[in-house]
């Protein structure tokens, strides 16, 4: 059995019509009292008469979601889910300046090769996709990427600020 829920806001009239239009008894459309036009003349044209002038509908700012940012937190989860090399790497870029370092550098103090750290780094996505799962679907960037032109792993900076502030840095 299919169960639908609908919420209806506004006007009593406004929601009469709109039941009335679902149900198929009438249309959709708010009686004519209820529709009331702007009475905005700020945007009317000098010597304009009034059956020439415009006046524009107000527009709001639409609010924009915020991305999501990494913390103690998030972090914790995650932090569970990684390989301890991957923890290693991470903890390695934190401590360089501008938590970024060379990438034959970190293999080097690592001691592994090319084909093992991207191997060990690849526990972040499954480690993400777990915290997504978990966490209700957030979009975290993520935490350790490689910089091609630079030859570097960049650690995100509210990753390393969320490190410092557990004590994992």
């Amino acid at each position: 059995m299919t169960k639908v829920t609908v919420a209806i806001e506004g006007d009593i009239d406004e929601v009469i019509a709109t039941l009335r239009g679902m149900a198929g008894r009438g249309s959709v459309e708010p009686p004519a009292a209820a529709i009331t036009p702007p009475t905005d003349t700020s945007s009317e044209l000098p010597g304009a008469t009034e059956s020439e002038a415009t006046v524009e509908p107000a527009t709001e700012a639409i609010p924009q979601p915020e991305a999501p940012v990494w913390n103690a937190s998030y972090v914790h989860t995650f932090w569970r889910n990684l390989s301890d090399t991957a923890r290693q790497a991470m903890v390695r870029v934190s401590r360089s300046p501008n938590q970024t370092q060379k990438r034959a550098q970190l293999m080097h103090t690592l001691q592994l090769s090319q084909r093992e750290l991207s191997g060990s780094l690849s526990s972040q996505g499954h480690s993400l996709n777990r915290l997504k799962r978990r966490r209700g679907d957030v979009n975290l960037p993520r935490p350790l990427t490689y910089d091609k032109a630079n030859d570097a792993y960049v650690l995100d900076s509210s990753f390393a600020n969320a490190l410092k502030e557990i004590g994992l840095s």
